[in-house]
């Protein structure tokens, strides 16, 4: 019984070592992003991760220096905080470090899901009612996002606009995770965790289909929702869902004036935002939407910064000449 045991307890550290080593494994990570920055004409266009937890919320194990690292490794100009008000003894982090910009910022319950209240320092007086919550958000220079838009009471058109936020969380690595739970747990098992954790990449088609009911949304974002809370080792560490694995999943782009908290939180009040998986195209850099138009007419396709004017011949658009944004 003694050497069966034995063995039994070399076989569960062995296992439990190799997962952790598993989860640790640097590479394959995938090549770099590239610059966290780039100017887009007038604009700088900032990558950077929104939705983001510490042990500052009671179920995160995260410091400040994993989710600095983790920027670091998915070339993130900014990390937006987004703590669990629940027994929070600290407030979010803030400032710049090691080249990082870090915005404060809580997980507030309201509508049945959540409001993140981005750049807000202090969750003391926050209401629950949407619309107090984000003239409350608004009134500390805050920006209120939905979160968990695909289970919160918000995605209701008359109740957005009654408590007309200025944004919504497109996507939740969180609320795909428990859509997913079986092909997440082979691939994190058999996997390293950045090719495990693409199994989190999935269209949010509902959330979509709910945003085109919807009039007047400015910002979207991506919530990646990062605990880096399962340690297969407690505090020695093989942590499933490190910061720099989820951060490379999705990220948030905003085209900001500046390089600063300010900078950023202005972009998502002004609805300059765009959500990028980066986990499938790595070093995403601006977006183009393509018009449709009938044959011989002109279609245009957006950029951050210029349109490119075309002409459609049949289902082809063929490019004719670019000019300023505002003229096309």
């Amino acid at each position: 019984m003694r050497g069966s045991a034995a063995t039994r307890a070399a076989v569960g550290l062995a296992s439990s070592a190799w997962l952790a080593a598993c989860a640790a494994l640097p590479f394959p990570s995938g090549a770099p992003l590239g610059a966290p920055e780039i100017e887009s004409g007038e604009y700088l266009d900032l990558r950077g991760a929104v939705h983001v937890h510490t042990r500052v919320s009671h179920d995160s194990r995260g410091s400040i220096g994993e989710v600095v690292d983790g920027a670091h490794a998915a070339d993130l100009a900014f990390v937006a905080f987004t703590e669990h008000p629940l027994r929070a003894e600290f407030t979010p982090a803030r400032g710049m470090v090691e080249g990082v910009m870090l915005i404060p910022g809580w997980e507030a319950r309201s509508a049945g899901a959540s409001m993140l209240a981005l750049g807000v320092g202090s969750s003391r007086g926050l209401p629950q009612d949407p619309a107090e919550l984000v003239d409350e958000i608004h009134r500390r220079r805050g920006v209120a996002i939905v979160a968990h838009f695909e289970s919160s009471q918000l995605s209701d058109p008359a109740l957005y606009e009654r408590a007309a936020p200025d944004g919504i969380e497109i996507v939740n690595l969180h609320a795909v995770a428990l859509e997913v739970p079986v092909r997440l747990a082979l691939g994190e098992l058999l996997l390293p965790a950045p090719l495990g954790l693409r199994a989190l990449l999935r269209t949010p088609s509902a959330n979509l289909e709910r945003l085109g009911r919807i009039r007047g949304v400015r910002a979207l974002v991506a919530g990646a929702d990062a605990h880096a809370k399962f340690r297969l080792l407690g505090p020695l560490g093989g942590t499933l869902d490190r910061y720099r694995d989820v951060f490379r999943l999705v990220t948030t782009h905003v085209l900001a004036r500046e390089r600063s908290p300010r900078g950023v939180l202005e972009a998502l009040r002004a609805g300059r935002s765009y959500v990028a998986f980066e986990g499938l195209e790595h070093g995403v850099r601006g977006f183009a939407v393509i018009g449709a138009c009938r044959p011989g007419r002109r279609c245009c396709a957006s950029t951050t910064s210029r349109n490119i004017c075309c002409t459609r011949t049949g289902t082809t658009c063929t490019r004719s000449r670019s000019m300023a944004a505002s003229r096309c």
